[in-house]
């Protein structure tokens, strides 16, 4: 499933803006949002973007010195689903999760 859309956890700012920064060279499109409440981070800032973009965000994921992200997806009733870390699923199409955690 990729409908909706995501958000990326990432450990810093830095590392956000360096998704932004790849994004806007690449054509995707991506939108910097605070972190929202209900997910803890050490970083203020998430990256938000569509589904039809995770394949290209999870490449990004992969690539030399970038830390581990965790994803969530946008739920039911606008909770997240914490989908796990995004190293973890590639490029290959993101398997719906048997277990998610709904965060309100």
């Amino acid at each position: 499933m990729t409908e909706g859309f995501y958000i990326l956890i990432l450990p810093s700012i830095h590392f956000v803006m360096k998704v932004e920064k790849d994004a806007l060279a690449a054509g995707v499109a991506v939108e910097l949002v605070p972190t929202p409440r209900q997910i803890s981070s050490d970083c203020g800032m998430a990256v938000k973007f569509q589904g039809r973009d995770l394949d290209w965000v999870l490449r990004e994921m992969k690539n030399p010195g970038m830390p581990e992200g965790l994803l969530y997806r946008s739920g039911e009733e606008g909770n997240l689903e914490f989908l796990g870390p995004a190293k973890e699923y590639g490029s290959a199409p993101l398997p719906n999760p048997p277990e998610t955690r709904s965060i309100k």
